[in-house]
């Protein structure tokens, strides 16, 4: 068998597109949005309830705890993954809390759509189980066609994550108390530096990888599918009660908790995968 080089080997032919700066800043990105998925809790939870069930002579079932669990640790590890990055870390307790405001829930519809996939929740009818509590019947089938839409390559929707969460505007909830008590309303230059920088490495990833004509076909189908997913979100988010309880609940904590526990923090950034 032959192996297939990695996404993160770095050029062999003089690459035109991507320095070794760039390359260092993809590995970081890939190994810190690895560190902290909970992919491989997630698909062991599944993989244990399937077992208990199928020998069990009750009828198991996933409740809504179990379902918004899941949500839960799927917001926390992207909000892990966010704070491990040194733009995120250079910005005031504000300015940090102003973000997550303006773009964590676009990072959590997107990043959690992928976190689903991975998961292998689509993998199997038994394994959708998992969120049918939560979102029905008629709202996983929806999700399911998003996640098989999004089947990009996985290093490439990761720097996507990070240009998304430094993103200069993706209000997904739009109110006056977000407007008044946005630190970078004013100073939303200061997100312009961090947000240029993680487009262009997109871009330059995709010249890398598709060159001119493919990386134009390729970034046009992703944001189509960015676009389906965000709308999709905020479908869920006017019509489901538990999921509206989850969101406001996780936009409060934002508001009145500190984001970065420095004592918890993991110096991942820097290192190689």
């Amino acid at each position: 068998t032959i192996s297939q080089q990695s996404a993160l080997d770095g050029p062999t032919d003089g690459n035109l597109y991507l320095k070794a700066s760039d390359w260092t800043m993809i590995s970081n990105i890939v190994h810190a949005f690895d560190a902290f998925s909970p992919v491989s809790e997630v698909r062991r939870m599944i993989e244990n309830f399937n077992t208990l069930s199928s020998s069990s002579t009750s009828n198991l079932q996933y409740d809504v705890s179990q379902s918004l669990y899941l949500m839960s640790s799927f917001y926390k590890s992207l909000q892990s993954f966010i704070c491990s990055t040194p733009d995120f870390q250079i910005l005031t307790l504000d300015e940090q809390r102003s973000l997550f405001q303006r773009n964590m829930l676009g990072l959590l519809c997107v990043g959690g759509m992928y976190l689903m996939r991975e998961s292998g929740i689509f993998d199997k009818p038994e394994n959708e189980l998992v969120i049918l509590p939560l979102y029905g019947t008629e709202v996983i089938q929806q999700a399911k066609r998003i996640c098989q839409q999004l089947n990009f390559d996985p290093t490439l929707l990761k720097i996507l994550f990070v240009a998304l969460a430094f993103s200069s505007n993706c209000y997904m909830i739009h109110n006056r108390g977000n407007i008044s008590k946005d630190s970078l309303l004013l100073g939303t230059f200061r997100l312009l530096g961090s947000q240029n920088v993680y487009v262009e490495l997109v871009w330059k990833y995709l010249m890398h990888t598709y060159g001119y004509d493919g990386s134009v076909q390729t970034f046009s189908k992703l944001i189509k599918r960015l676009l389906d997913t965000l709308k999709f979100s905020i479908d869920m988010y006017k019509n489901n009660r538990f999921h509206q309880t989850f969101i406001d609940d996780i936009i409060q904590q934002n508001e009145t908790s500190s984001i970065v526990d420095e004592k918890a923090i993991v110096p991942l950034w820097g290192k190689k995968s």
